[in-house]
């Protein structure tokens, strides 16, 4: 049994990250903070554990296996780093870092990221990140389909997105198609509410990814290979797929994850898969190597507009946490 502590009770934590937990055979909620002493009380009341609005004093008072922290970035590393520190497992949310908000990552917020890495190499411990996207049963498939090999080769990958799922976009890009190289990007003004990037893989392969604070669709993936193409569409969970130059489409969609419960159902899946990873010792889907990428890729986006030049992803430790897309 795994004793876990929710460390930050607003939202996310109270509604999707908590719960989560709470459904797990395997997991107990053993204690409730939050700077706010009234949010803490809440979350303590729900599940019947104390109360606090100091992490130390939690940290100190409590045995504790895993601690979720679900708080803004603007508060995430102190608390990560706190946990790491001590040896605990963490899972918490994304980006790593950000000191002018999620979505205007800037090159200075890298090395806030790289520490929490570090921090984490040292310990034999997992680091989890909230990239629920992977628990998607549409993304699952796609990439079934991917590493099958039907379609061949990856030659280009188009992406759009409305801009709450922007740093789930940067993640699911990278998954689906390997390491980043090179970027190249515009936006439409300083608020960086729509903007778009033009990317070059190490694998030579390019690509789009493009943000809209005005798209009502939630986000649309289209993987192009030599051989034929894939779509992922939307959080609704459905995808097709077909080889070039036939009509024979394969579609596929999952009916529960088309009713209400959407949202709810992948934080649980995914929170589930970190727990597994745990139990079983192996690496987990969006660790806190996938945080870090995310943080570089949309960082050098943020250069390139500010500049108007090409910028080369400057990965830290190249050789850890690759993404590579084995075909059989």
């Amino acid at each position: 049994m795994f004793k876990v502590a929710i460390l930050g009770y607003r939202a996310q934590g109270s509604h999707h990250h908590a719960p989560s937990f709470a459904r797990l055979p395997d997991c107990q909620i053993v204690a409730v903070c939050d700077i706010v002493e009234e949010r803490a009380k809440a979350g303590a009341e729900r599940y019947g554990v104390p109360a606090y609005t100091s992490a130390d004093e939690m940290l100190d008072a409590e045995d504790i296996d895993i601690v979720d922290v679900p708080v803004g970035e603007g508060y995430r590393y102190e608390l990560v780093m706190k946990c790491l520190r001590r040896g605990l497992h963490v899972f918490t949310e994304k980006p790593l870092a950000g000191a002018d908000g999620q979505y205007r990552i800037q090159p200075s917020d890298v090395p806030i990221a790289q520490e929490m890495i570090d921090e984490w190499r040292r310990h034999n411990v997992h680091f989890g990140i909230c990239f629920c996207l992977h628990a998607s049963r549409n993304v699952k498939r796609v990439k079934e389909v991917i590493q099958s090999g039907q379609l061949g080769q990856l030659r280009q990958i188009q992406a759009r997105t409305a801009l709450g799922s922007w740093n789930h976009i940067i993640d699911m890009v990278r998954f689906l198609s390997g390491e980043v190289e090179e970027v190249f990007a515009y936006a439409d003004g300083e608020e960086m509410g729509n903007k778009a990037a033009c990317l070059k893989f190490e694998s030579s392969a390019v690509g789009t990814l493009a943000v809209s604070a005005d798209l009502g669709l939630q986000f649309q993936i289209k993987w192009i290979g030599e051989l034929g193409e894939a779509t992922i569409d939307n959080i609704a969970g459905t995808a097709f797929w077909h080889l070039h130059g036939s009509h024979d489409v394969t579609r596929w969609s999952d009916a529960r994850q088309l009713d209400g419960g959407t949202y709810v159902a992948q934080f649980e899946d995914h929170i589930a898969d970190f727990v597994a990873s745990i139990k079983e010792r192996r690496p987990f889907v969006a660790d806190g190597w996938a945080g870090l990428r995310h943080m570089e890729i949309d960082a050098a986006i943020t250069e390139s507009i500010k500049t108007g030049k090409s910028i080369p992803i400057r990965r830290y430790m190249p050789d850890k946490g690759h993404t590579l897309l084995t075909l059989t």
